[in-house]
């Protein structure tokens, strides 16, 4: 699990998108980046490019919602990829938020249902969504099917699952990872290292 040795994973977690700055949650609601997403989105694509090593014939998959689909295209075009080359992965969409989609954070977090304690998060599930738990299953199983470095561009939520699993963290700092949009994360080694792409292409 944690500790199985994997090829190497570059996480982009998609750019920012209009909902983000209102502090919406966003899960399955399918909503495109806004101006500084697309901004963003390049920048990573610039910052992917450079780094020694990287190449085209790594596997490229990305989550089905189009703000992960945007950022992707970025990356797809600095390394004129074919879609083909480009794997539409329902195992990295976003959890899905249920009846709290489209509604602000701050309202989740002061509602009763939501638990006050970290640990207990993982395994809370929304009305019609998903939990952690949920979500680390499918990103575990998806895992299983890696046979060579892939670049995965997803969601905030899903990529704390991909983060934990391959970092060996536990549930409590699963949920409380922070989740940064203009950056890359390199997994690989049991480790999770990020890089902003912003200061790479600056």
């Amino acid at each position: 699990m944690a500790n199985r040795q994997r090829p190497p994973i570059y996480f982009v977690r998609h750019g920012e998108t209009d909902w983000n700055v209102q502090g919406l949650i966003q899960g399955w609601t399918d909503i495109p980046l806004n101006p500084k997403g697309h901004t963003q989105a390049s920048a990573v694509a610039r910052a992917l490019t450079a780094v020694p090593g990287f190449s085209p014939d790594f596997a490229f998959v990305v989550s089905p919602l189009q703000r992960a689909r945007q950022t992707m295209g970025y990356i797809a075009e600095a390394l004129s990829l074919e879609p083909p080359q480009i794997a539409i992965e329902p195992a990295v969409t976003e959890l899905g938020f249920g009846e709290w989609e489209g509604k602000p954070f701050w309202e989740l977090k002061a509602s009763p249902i939501y638990p006050a304690h970290p640990e207990d998060r993982y395994a809370w599930r929304p009305t019609n969504g998903e939990s952690y738990e949920d979500g680390h299953i499918r990103i575990n199983q998806w895992l299983d099917t890696l046979d060579r470095p892939t670049v995965v561009v997803a969601h905030g939520a899903i990529g704390r699952c991909l983060i934990a699993e391959i970092a060996g963290l536990p549930r409590r700092d699963l949920v409380e990872l922070e989740m940064r949009q203009g950056f890359y994360c390199r997994l690989h080694g049991g480790k999770a290292e990020w890089f902003d792409a912003t200061a790479d292409a600056a």
